[in-house]
Parts: C-alpha cells; structure tokens; sequence
C-alpha cells in the first residue's frame, strides 16, 4: 500500500453515483492528464463523471485521450448540487480551482489529491505527497493501491503529467520510481514521443515571439542572484494573449543563467493582475518568495498573482519580496 488514504477514497468514491473532477485555472499538462486519467478509472467503476475547468483547454493539450470531457464552466454559475463528490486535482488552494480570489469551493464532499508542499488541505480527505514529481505520479500510486488496470488512454495521460511536471525528468523529485513507473506507462503503450512533440515542440509563432520581448526586458540582479522580466499587459496584448507563455518562458529561461539560483518572470495577463512564475536553478527554494506573495509551489517551481492596479508597484514588490527572502537565507 503507498498511501494509507488510498483505501479510504476508494470508499467515498464507492459511495457517490455522479463525480466531479477538476483542472485547474490555466491548465497544465498535469492538472489535465492527471483529471482524464481519473476520469477514465472513474466511469470504469460506472461512476457518472464530469470534468471542470474555470480556462479552456488549452490546444496543445487537445491531443490527450478523453480531451473533449473538460468542461470550462463559470463556478459562480454552475449547479453543483446533483453531485455526490469533488475531487480536486494538482490545486494547493480553492483559488486554483474556480479562478476567483475569494470565491470558496461548494459545499459538496471533497477530496484534495495533490503534490504541492503549499497545499492548505481544504478538504474532507487530503491526500498531499510533496515529495513526489506530479500529481500524475501519485495519482499512478493511488491506481495500485486500488488494483486498478492501466488502458493505453490512461498511461497516455499519466505520462503526459510525469513528463510535464518534471521538464523531461530533469527536476529534483524525479526518483528511480519516478522512471520506474514512466517505463511501465510506456510499456502499456504511452507514447513519448506524442508527448514531447506537443508538448515541447509545438509552441505557436506569437508565443515565441513573445519570448523574444521577455528575453529583450530580462535584467539580471547580481547582488541577489537572480534574473527577471516584466511585461505589463499592453505590450502582453500585443502579442494575442499567448496562453502559457509566462509559464513556458520561466522554465526555458528562468532557471539556465549562470551564477544566477533563480529567475522570475512576470506578465500583467489581464489589467491589475500580474502573474509570477518562479523557477529554481539551484537548491533555494522559490516557494518562499510565491508564498510571501500569496501564492505557491515547490522548490524549484512557484507561482502566485499580485492584484495591483499599478504595474510598476507590482514589480517592486516582488523584486523587494525576492531580495528580502534572499537576504534571509
């Protein structure tokens, strides 16, 4: 048994007839490949399930198995009241699930399932595994301790979170298990190569011109070590508001300048909220800094949003956030 509490979902999941599942604002690629996964072990037991999102799927994620089954909704809107279960995936707080600051989740039981060491255990059950690479990986721990078969589609899927979260295996939490169970996803028939190539090789022109600005506004704090760049949202909207283009550019550029243990990009996504992602290069641990900014993450990933009507105030405010985190450690 990996998890002691695997067992006791199995029960709650047992007990409700209709299911909610899932991904988080902004979809990544382990918040969807991680819901579809589920969502497929889920109507195997003969559950009725939905899978929820504040955003829209995102393209590039549209060639996962069961894709069409995320449904973008309104939370201030939607009738949560016909189902039994919410089981919240890769979300550390109710903000990351309904994409509204102080929006609280609905009343129905929840379970959280998740890896974020910032998660703030908000439900009935949570489960919360901080030292594993991906929400993907732990859901494949919960599967065996259920005794649940691995299908192609959900191999696919649990591949897609595995190599997503962890940049192809090159960040801290991957483990011997971590290939361990990458190898037997692929041995089930995941493809990799599908993977990558959507996932890392697939970005559109705007998005990567987009880059060329961050890269053009990126500055380099010596003193403190670190590397940033800021985009308010006129020059943002420039570019047709690439999706995940601040997430793809932090850890492409953020975490690869020497002498630097960190980078920081931040983009004014919409009018008064800038959005930071944080990525780490060495052992300093940027969840600090997301934290003290009212947001979240790992080691060597973070992320928060500042809701500031003055862009520059914003950005002085992280860089002073950073440098004071810095000079505490």
């Amino acid at each position: 048994m990996n998890y002691p509490l695997s067992k006791k979902i199995l029960e709650e999941i047992k007990k409700a007839n209709k299911i909610l599942v899932n991904c988080h604002r902004s979809p990544d690629a382990d918040s969807a490949g991680s819901a579809l996964a589920l969502y497929e072990v889920l109507a195997s037991f003969a559950k009725d399930v939905k899978v929820i999102c504040p955003d829209k799927l995102p393209e590039d994620l549209k060639f996962l198995p069961f894709s069409e089954k995320v449904e973008k909704i309104d939370f201030e809107k939607f009738d949560f009241t016909p189902y039994d279960l919410f089981i919240v995936l890769d979300s550390r707080n109710a903000a990351m699930v309904t994409k509204k600051r102080d929006m609280p989740l609905p009343k129905n039981k929840k379970i959280v399932i998740d890896h974020h060491k910032t998660n703030e255990s908000f439900a009935e059950i949570n489960l919360v595994d901080d030292e594993i690479s991906s929400t993907a990986e732990l859901l494949y721990d919960i599967f065996e301790d259920w005794g649940t078969g691995v299908t192609k589609s959900v191999a696919q899927n649990l591949l897609t979170g595995i190599i997503a979260d962890t940049g192809v295996f090159a960040y801290s939490k991957v483990s011997a298990r971590t290939l361990q169970i990458a190898l037997f996803l692929m041995e089930k028939g995941a493809d990799k190569n599908e993977i990558i190539l959507n996932i890392f090789r697939s970005y559109p022109f705007n998005k990567v011109k987009f880059w060329g600005e961050i890269l053009k506004r990126m500055e380099w704090d010596e003193e403190h070590h670190f590397v940033w760049s800021a985009v308010p949202y006129e020059v943002y909207k420039n570019f047709d508001n690439p999706a995940s283009a601040k997430a793809s550019a932090a850890s492409l550029f953020a975490p690869v300048i020497k002498g630097t243990n960190f980078g920081m990009i931040m983009v004014e996504e919409e009018k008064g909220i800038l959005s930071i992602s944080l990525r780490g290069r060495t052992d300093f641990d940027v969840s600090k800094i997301a934290e003290k900014l009212g947001g979240g993450g790992h080691l060597s990933a973070a992320g928060a949003k500042l809701y500031e009507k003055d862009f520059d105030a914003a950005v002085l405010k992280v860089l002073e956030t950073a440098r004071k985190i810095v000079n505490e450690n």
